[in-house]
């Protein structure tokens, strides 16, 4: 008789599926997570052509039922609890679940290119502002959004480098904007930036302002000094998107352009 191999408890092939970051082969994946898989290849993609990240690992991507403190204690946590947060500690990306799933029942497979790519947005982006160049010389007063903003714009950075047909584009990532915009509470805005400076700061890292992603750049928009009233009124008719990348060489920007310096 051939010998069989021993059984696995139960409870430790369990515990093995629980640290998978997506559904096994052959199990139903929810849309949202399936949107997130695909999401995910593409912007490993870009992340792995754009010379600032090219030789950095891409993080994992990590879908939680919830998220805590002790989930990611090097990070900062928003008090409104986190659609997506970056650890420093591990590397990855976590994506709450319901969250996404809620986001992604609004705007389909946008909703998983805006999460992932803040999260990897929000891993190039150091949490506290720069430290002054000069000895002795003050520290820049930069508004608490403004990493949370530069996050967002470096975010449209590697949205904008995801290959659409052109046919597609400007749909997409209209929607795209929409889910920055409206992808996080009310609360979050001194930690994460308003809905409004959310959306600015992606159109700008996708090329569609002057603005760069820099802490000088993001501070500004940060502190209510830019025009979003007519940003958001332009947008809403989606003149603003049919104008994007109209003027290169700025369009697509990569990731040096205003990122490098972190």
């Amino acid at each position: 008789m051939t010998p069989t191999a021993p059984h696995q408890p139960l409870g430790l092939l369990l515990a093995l599926v629980a640290t998978l970051p997506f559904p096994l082969a052959g199990s139903a994946a929810p849309a949202s997570e399936t949107a997130l898989r695909q999401a995910t290849e593409q912007l490993r993609q870009v992340w792995q052509q754009d010379p600032l990240t090219a030789r950095r690992p891409f993080p994992a991507i990590r879908v939680l039922d919830s998220i805590s403190a002790s989930d990611c204690p090097a990070a900062a946590f928003p008090a409104s609890g986190p659609l997506v947060l970056s650890c420093p500690g591990s590397g990855a990306v976590l994506v709450r679940r319901d969250k996404l799933d809620a986001l992604h029942g609004v705007f389909g497979e946008a909703a998983a290119l805006f999460v992932v790519a803040y999260g990897l947005g929000q891993s190039l982006i150091p949490a506290q502002p720069p430290a002054p160049q000069a000895p002795g010389a003050p520290a820049p007063a930069l508004p608490a959004a403004t990493p949370g903003l530069r996050a967002a714009c470096a975010a449209g950075t590697l949205l904008a480098a995801v290959p659409v047909p052109a046919a597609d584009r400007r749909l997409l990532l209209n929607n795209v904007i929409s889910a920055g915009e409206q992808g996080f509470p009310a609360s979050a805005a001194p930690q994460l930036g308003t809905g409004p400076q959310r959306a600015y700061a992606l159109f700008s890292g996708m090329g569609g302002t002057s603005l760069d992603c820099g802490a000088a750049a993001m501070g500004r928009l940060a502190s209510g000094a830019e025009p979003l009233e007519a940003f958001m009124a332009t947008r809403g008719t989606g003149v603003g998107i049919a104008k994007f990348c109209k003027q290169p060489p700025t369009c697509p920007r990569g990731l040096s352009f205003g990122v490098a310096g972190i």
